[in-house]
This record gives structure tokens, sequence and C-alpha cells, in this order.
């Protein structure tokens, strides 16, 4: 006789996929990126290294200003991700 496990996982549980398995290095990779996305255009532009043939719109202080949103916006991610969506 066999018995079959059919507990369905709540829409808004946690999950366990990769990124719930590995939240510290996920949670650092997203950081990362977002963080240098946003600095990205501000350092190659012609107010930073000056590879790129343009001017920054926006100045390096506004820049710094966002650079420092990607962790915190990361948090959030991963947090929901693990935790899920709350009720």
């Amino acid at each position: 006789m066999t018995s079959v496990d059919n507990t369905a996982q709540a829409p808004n549980a946690p999950r366990e996929g990769l990124l719930a398995r590995h939240p510290v290095a996920f949670y650092s990779i997203i950081a990362y990126a977002l963080s240098w996305l946003v600095c990205l255009p501000f350092v190659l532009s012609k107010d930073g290294a000056g590879l790129l043939s343009y001017r920054s719109p926006i100045g390096g202080d506004l820049t710094l200003y966002i650079f420092s949103f990607g962790p915190a916006l990361a948090a959030f991610i991963m947090t929901s991700i693990t935790e899920g969506m709350p009720e």
C-alpha cells in the first residue's frame, strides 16, 4: 500500500527554489547588479571615466544617492522570494 502526500503549498508560502536555498549569495548578486545598473552610465560618461561621448544627465551626488538604494531594494526582493507575500 502506498500513500501519496498531497499537501499543496499555499500560494504565499515560502518557496524552496534556488534563490530560497542560497539567499545570502543571491542577495549579494542582486544588490551589486542593481547598484551598478544605476551607477554604470555615470561611470562611463564624460563626467566619470570618459569612455562614452555623452555627459551624465544627473550629477555624481544624485547618482550616489540612487546607487545606495540597491541593497535595500535587493533586501525587499529576497524577503518576498524567501518569505512569501503578506496575506
